[in-house]
């Protein structure tokens, strides 16, 4: 009742401050989205791009930081000891391998208003790239559905950790459907009226108590546990009476653990680029800067966050000799440190609301990330392709709610049923975003790469990895997780199918394209056309103010200089029905996603530096222990064993090297010039056509017509 009485109030002001930071947001997304440039969308679902570095850096960390990180990983470090340093290499090398696509992925969001992945993947293999649209339309859809099962199962592990710790902590007093049901509701709320910025507001509440609280938590299971050398005293040496999990804690890893280890470290390194939640990121920061900054910060706060976790985990193994079905190590852990005193249970509640700040930062963006790819993906691609803004949020707010009330039903499943666990969770989220890589990697970099090459390695490594999965092959099914008795995933056997088909295919189609009855692609464009991203451009942004009537001179020499065609001004009266018609369905102007193929030229990053790249792989793969003899006595350094010591020294070798790779290496991507400016269509370009139009049939355009000139003009551009 004790932890009760504190968790309460506790854990009720952080909601009012969550709910505080979302209505904030809320009413920053009217003033600038309504009052300010008119698009509602993107304010809604990408914060209007503008996400600063300070902001930034917190939302990307609290949405990486789960439920995994922090109730996963402690159940983890309990009951298999050193293996769960596999996170910390798993995650420095996730965020390294966001160099590869993210300074060409942020500058392309920027120059066309890119929302999701599956956009940038269908305008890449759209014709000459394939030699079909339909090429393009099964990649897009594909990607699409492979990319919402980490959304569900982030879903669904977030509220199936707030449910065990929150149980665990009161010890029942406030049961998993309460927690769950309660912090469903606080994600809606912010969902439905904050959207992006009320969640990276939201986050930087969370990920700031998440950070500070994991450190808070190291002094605390020192003074009140003893830390890690009480726990080596009971651990540390043989002892043939001691459970068997201590034998992990003095042995190197048995041969299907280490290549598990492997598997999970470069299946993560690899597939969780594509995750929806974390790549909405990328096109949310303000500037490349933003993300150089943040991502260099961001590889070493897994020894924080994650570290601490561990070590939560270790110090309970000593201190908690069994843990209870349905129960979490981390939440009896603090309950141990709450009945210890009044200052010790307000501190563990403290700890627990940063565990549930974890949860909650992914939950939300996992959510926004969900709706956003229906709508954008979905909705106006296919169903409505003219849907005004106000129609796209409904849609967008309306799903959401459908994935909360499934994520919500799963979680209450899960917690009762008690599997899949966490860690098999994380292993099945991974099962099909894998295949997406190849796609977004090779394709943001080859330009030679054929849609059809693409297509058939996506097929093929899914079906291989959906296979097995389902197959007595997958050793833990029963489960709900994906490992072979190899110790290698479905997932990663699928990948390496799916990455082998697509670069041998690709290149037998770029050198011999008769083979195939593929027209050879056209000549790539000089290394000077290209053009550099503007400041403030965002793909989407047209004023409607009255400075667009007419075009001067010094501006046309401006745009012309660019590449872009220059179309003399129209009439005022032309213009006038188009504004009319703009004011009436904003969604002409904005929130539009034009489909146009993307040309990505010829040039090298110098982000991809051929001696900085081999060298991290190489470091990252040494943080495995291959070169050690399974199952052979371990020695320690200091309290922690000499393997996962190297393993952490390597991890934190390779965040440095990462570091420097961010803010030395990267290299601003400059898109090819293109002839109109995507996805927006000017007004002073659709009131040329119309005056043509008109000038053509001798017939004013009335008044009454306004809302369907503009419509049939952007038909005629997206034609062109």
């Amino acid at each position: 009742m004790a932890n009760t009485n504190v968790a309460y109030p506790v854990l009720g002001v952080y909601l009012i401050l969550i709910l505080g930071a979302g209505f904030i947001g809320a009413v920053m997304n009217f003033r600038r989205g309504t009052l300010g440039h008119h698009d509602q969308v993107r304010e809604h679902f990408l914060a209007g791009k503008g996400l600063g570095t300070f902001v930034w850096f917190w939302t990307m960390m609290a949405t990486l930081f789960s439920g995994y990180s922090v109730s996963g990983i402690v159940n983890e470090a309990y009951a298999l000891g050193w293996t769960a340093t596999r996170w910390i290499p798993a995650g420095v090398g996730l965020y390294i391998s966001f160099a590869i696509m993210a300074p060409r992925l942020h500058s392309l969001s920027k120059r066309r208003g890119y929302f999701t992945m599956s956009q940038v993947i269908y305008d890449r293999f759209l014709p000459p790239s394939s030699s079909h649209v339909f090429v393009a339309h099964a990649l897009a859809l594909l990607s699409f559905f492979c990319l919402q099962l980490p959304v569900f199962t982030y879903l669904i592990t977030q509220f199936q950790s707030i449910g065990k710790e929150v149980r665990t902590f009161t010890s029942n007093s406030i049961t998993p459907t309460v927690a769950i049901n309660v912090a469903a509701a606080v994600l809606l709320l912010c969902d439905i009226f904050g959207g992006m910025r009320a969640v990276a507001f939201t986050d930087v509440i969370q990920g700031i108590v998440l950070f500070f609280g994991s450190i808070i938590f190291l002094i605390i299971q020192r003074t009140e546990l003893g830390g890690m050398g009480a726990a080596f005293d009971v651990w540390g040496h043989p002892n043939p009476k001691a459970p068997a999990r201590y034998l992990t804690m003095q042995r190197v890893p048995m041969k299907v653990n280490i290549i598990s280890y492997f598997d999970f470290v470069f299946k993560t390194t690899v597939a969780a680029t594509m995750f929806p939640h974390l790549t909405a990121r990328l096109f949310a920061a303000r500037n490349p800067r933003v993300i150089r900054r943040g991502m260099a910060c961001m590889v070493f706060t897994f020894f924080v966050v994650q570290f601490s976790s561990m070590i939560t985990g270790w110090v309970a193994s000593a201190a908690i000799p069994k843990v209870a079905k349905g129960e979490s190590a981390f939440g009896k852990l603090l309950q141990v440190v709450a009945n210890r005193g009044t200052g010790q249970a307000f501190a563990a509640a403290l700890l627990l609301a940063s565990a549930i700040c974890a949860m909650m930062s992914t939950a939300d963006s996992a959510l926004l990330a969900f709706s956003s790819m229906w709508v954008r993906d979905i909705y106006t691609k296919y169903l409505r392709p003219n849907a005004g803004q106000i129609e796209q949020l409904v849609f967008g707010k309306v799903m959401a709610i459908i994935a909360l009330v499934v994520g919500v039903t799963l979680g209450n499943y899960s917690v009762s049923r008690g599997k899949p666990d966490l860690s098999g969770l994380f292993a099945l989220q991974n099962v099909t975003p894998i295949h997406v890589t190849p796609a977004v990697w090779l394709g943001l970099h080859w330009r030679g790469l054929r849609g059809e090459a693409v297509l058939t390695g996506f097929i093929c490594g899914l079906g291989v990895t959906i296979g097995l999965v389902f197959s007595d092959q997958n050793i833990l099914r029963a489960n709900g997780s994906d490992m072979t008795s190899v110790g290698i995933s479905s997932a990663w056997f699928g990948f390496v199918v799916n990455i082998g088909i697509t670069i041998l295919l690709g290149v037998l189609m770029q050198l011999f394209p008769q083979l195939f009855f593929l027209r050879p692609m056209p000549p790539p464009p000089s290394p000077d056309q290209v053009e550099e991203v503007g400041e403030h451009e965002d793909g989407c942004e047209v004023h409607l103010d009255h400075s667009s009537l007419s075009a001067t001179k010094d501006e046309d020499v401006a745009v012309a200089a660019k590449g872009v065609q220059v179309v003399p001004p129209a009439s005022s009266s032309t213009l006038s029905v188009l504004y009319a018609a703009a004011g009436r369905s904003p969604s002409i102007v904005y929130s539009r996603f034009v489909p146009r193929h993307l040309e990505i030229g010829i040039h090298r990053d110098r982000t991809l530096n051929p001696f900085m790249w081999p060298l991290m792989f190489l470091v990252l793969l040494f943080t495995v222990p291959f070169y050690r003899k399974p199952w052979s006595w371990d020695g320690y350094v200091g309290y922690i064993g000499s393997w996962p010591f190297t393993s952490l020294l390597l991890s934190g070798i390779l965040a440095i090297l990462g570091a420097i790779t961010f803010l030395f290496l990267w290299e601003d991507y400059k898109p090819v010039k293109e002839g109109v400016l995507p996805p927006a269509l000017s007004l002073t370009q659709m009131a040329t056509k119309s005056s043509q139009k008109m000038s053509e049939t001798g017939t004013p355009c009335p008044a009454a017509a306004a809302t369907a000139v503009p419509a049939a003009l952007q038909d005629d551009a997206l034609k062109e």
